[in-house]
């Protein structure tokens, strides 16, 4: 045995709720667990003993829906989140020092802005940018991850004119009077943007330097106790990063990647499926998207948004086009994720499921849906039927549920993510952030699946409120199952990893506004200390 920890209040989680003092770890395996007394006297002299100091631990804890290369990318430049600004000059005096201090033609790049934290309750445009960087390319990321701004030297880079057309699933937004694009850019329009920057970036990295960004990025994930991540739009050039960490030993947690459908022919020409891999990094389903953002109000909707542009969002492929890939990476043997969140992106998702697995199934594969924002009473009683999984992402009641109600109105927002009639539907559900889209830290989403609380304090449809022991299980055993990591992680039990998350206080034992308070006080994944805090 190499590591005891001992003093300590562990939940296990297991389904008996077994509670000890102490675990013993060897190999990153979990050994034993029992009293101090017992667990010390089976350890052995030569085992290394960390005391716990009373502090509680879970089991690790598990993203299951994350963007962590563009969270390392994007926290590069500058920070337009709604805590920073709140009205348009703030963004404009931001890129204007950025610009004053960087060469001409540099590239200055921004993200997490949303125009509903705005004074002026709109998205910058093409004009405003214009006036404070006449000799940079400037980008700015939406909240969302689902739309941006480009200012004329950008959109001249990219080659977006009057002429051009919106790519299938984007929207390039034009003036309508003048049909210049007003900088404003969503979905795959937006991707297209952010792919082509990102990766030249990524190339003209040295691995060293590709390594330390990948390091860094990690580094945040072990300091909120995350012992693993699945990045959901993994391409080529993020898995080899992925794989050069790894070889450097910096990769300190654990990855879970979901494909690109669109970048993922090598994989699949290669036989590479679903599961391969080892501890550190495995390969998991292909990625596919069936709408747009509802933080951007491109989700597809059957009712139109209440706010600009007024439409019903948008698919990001025809429903046809989406059971056609269902049905391909379904007979290869790949699990399937698919991005839906409007309820009429939903019911194209389900429909390319049932085409594969019928309107009853244990779902072998796992299929699952990311978000699934607007499940609806007829759309949640089709998904368990299928036994279809969900990530879903509590901390956006925290963060953007205001906009939701602005977007959707109050009734139609009371019945978004819900989650407590998930789960007694029998799905299974998998918590995490969709950082860079909203603050990656677990706390906020402990607290925001009980609360459901916007920003300005409305408690969105209450009944669908978790427990805070059922939001502790969503990062965990709901998490674990989602990535077929149910027979190592997500309870603390022999033979499981060594993944551990310590908390200064009990999650369930304090008021749900208070858990962010709670200090996070060391992180261990297989039974290596790979942060450690103070309480």
């Amino acid at each position: 045995m190499d590591m005891v920890f001992v003093n300590g209040r562990i939940n296990t989680l297991d389904d008996a709720g077994t509670a000890c003092s102490a675990v013993a770890a060897s190999n990153g395996t979990i050994t034993a667990l029992g009293s101090d007394t017992e667990v010390r006297k089976q350890a052995g002299a030569k085992a290394e003993v960390m005391d716990l100091k009373g502090a509680v631990m879970f089991p690790g804890f598990m993203e299951a829906h994350n963007h962590l290369p563009m969270y390392g990318y994007l926290t590069e430049g500058l920070d337009l989140a709604p805590s920073k600004v709140k009205k348009m000059d703030d963004i404009l005096n931001s890129v204007r020092a950025e610009c004053e201090k960087t060469p001409p033609g540099t590239w200055i790049k921004g993200s997490g802005y949303a125009e509903y934290f705005l004074a002026e309750n709109r998205h910058p445009t093409r004009t405003d940018l214009d006036r404070v960087s006449p000799n940079h390319p400037v980008v700015v990321f939406h909240t969302s991850l689902h739309a941006c701004v480009l200012n004329s030297r950008a959109l001249e880079t990219h080659g977006i004119t009057p002429e051009t057309p919106s790519p299938e699933g984007g929207i390039i937004e034009k003036d309508p009077e003048t049909g210049k694009p007003s900088g404003v850019l969503h979905d795959q329009a937006m991707m297209d943007v952010f792919n082509k920057l990102f990766f030249e970036d990524l190339a003209s990295m040295s691995t060293h330097e590709r390594v330390a960004l990948c390091g860094r990025t990690t580094d945040k994930f072990v300091e909120v106790g995350l012992v693993s991540a699945a990045d959901a739009l993994v391409v080529p050039q993020t898995l080899e990063m992925y794989q050069e960490a790894l070889a450097a030993g910096r990769l300190n947690i654990r990855i879970y990647t979901m494909n690109y459908a669109l970048m993922a022919e090598p994989l699949i020409g290669a036989g590479i499926m679903t599961g391969f891999g080892g501890e550190r990094l495995r390969i998991g389903p292909i990625k596919l998207f069936a709408d747009g953002g509802m933080s951007n109000r491109t989700a597809a909707v059957s009712t139109p948004y209440l706010t600009p542009p007024y439409g019903k969002g948008l698919k990001i492929q025809s429903r046809e086009e989406l059971i056609k890939k269902v049905k391909r990476y379904h007979a290869l043997g790949y699990q399937i994720a698919i991005h839906a969140q409007g309820d009429e992106g939903i019911s194209d998702t389900l429909d390319a499921f049932e085409a594969v697995l019928g309107p009853a199934s244990p779902n072998p594969l796992r299929h699952r849906i990311e978000h699934a924002g607007c499940l609806y009473p007829g759309l949640l009683k089709r998904a368990a039927g299928m036994n279809i999984l969900a990530s879903v992402q509590p901390v956006f009641f925290g963060e953007l549920g205001d906009g939701f109600i602005e977007a959707f109105g109050p009734e139609p927002a009371n019945q978004l993510y819900p989650f407590k009639s998930m789960l007694r539907a029998g799905m299974t559900l998998g918590g995490s952030s969709d950082c860079p889209v909203s603050q990656l830290d677990p706390r906020l989403g402990l607290r925001d699946a009980v609360l459901r609380r916007t920003p300005s304090g409305v408690a969105l449809s209450p009944d669908e409120a978790l427990t805070m022991d059922e939001a502790i299980r969503l990062y965990t055993r709901g998490s674990a199952y989602l990535s077929f990591d149910e027979a190592r992680n997500g309870t603390i039990e022999p033979g499981k990893r060594a993944d551990f998350t310590v908390m200064a206080a009990d999650p369930r034992e304090v008021a749900p506004e208070e858990v962010p308070d709670i200090p996070f006080t060391m992180t261990v994944v297989g039974g290596d200390i790979v942060w450690e805090g103070k309480a």
